[in-house]
């Protein structure tokens, strides 16, 4: 049995940007804390990087926003750890593609499990152990973002592509979110 209901929140979707997706444009720098240079891209991979949090870089290094710095171009990267293989969330938390959501703090604690219920029963795509199975309608509290403002969650999946066939397919702008309770325990399984 699922927790108490916590309300109706408008739902958007965010991915790990590819390098590999921006060919054209002017360069930019990104930075590490401390401002050593960590990799020269295409200033619209950049801003993509920025909006998304995660991305991977075209040789294949995974990196991951670390806030914001007084560097030349804020804000900084860091190479997510290899333990965390989609990128990393709040409070060190490894990114889970469809078990993962970015949540305002105010509104819900990180941390929290919860279901969605309009995600239970949902194919979701890609290859085991990412993707490939019917969702339970399960996720967990392990990220947040600056346009996360409010009664708003933003649904990690992993992928572009997995964004684009999960939108078509569903067509959803809001869902119903209820405390995991009995029925999502841990979190996201």
């Amino acid at each position: 049995e699922a927790g108490p209901p916590r309300g109706t929140f408008e739902l958007t979707y965010y991915w790990v940007s590819a390098e590999a997706d921006f060919a054209d444009g002017a360069a930019a720098t990104l930075y590490q804390p401390g401002c050593a240079a960590l990799a020269t891209v295409r200033a619209t991979f950049a801003s993509s990087l920025d909006v998304e949090g995660t991305g991977r870089l075209l040789d294949g290094r995974l990196i991951n926003v670390d806030g914001t710095c007084g560097c030349p171009r804020s804000p900084c990267y860091v190479e997510a750890p290899a333990d965390h293989p989609w990128g990393t969330g709040v409070q060190d938390r490894a990114l889970v593609p469809y078990r993962s959501i970015a949540v305002d703090r105010t509104v819900i604690p990180y941390g929290t499990p919860l279901w969605i219920a309009e995600l239970d029963g949902v194919a979701v795509p890609g290859d085991a152990p990412w993707g490939g199975f019917t969702h339970d309608g399960c996720v967990l509290a392990a990220d947040t973002g600056g346009g996360i403002v409010g009664p708003h969650v933003d649904w990690f999946v992993g992928l572009r592509a997995s964004y684009r066939t999960l939108d078509a397919a569903l067509g959803l702008d809001e869902v119903t979110i209820h405390d995991g309770g009995a029925r999502c325990p841990g979190g996201a399984r």
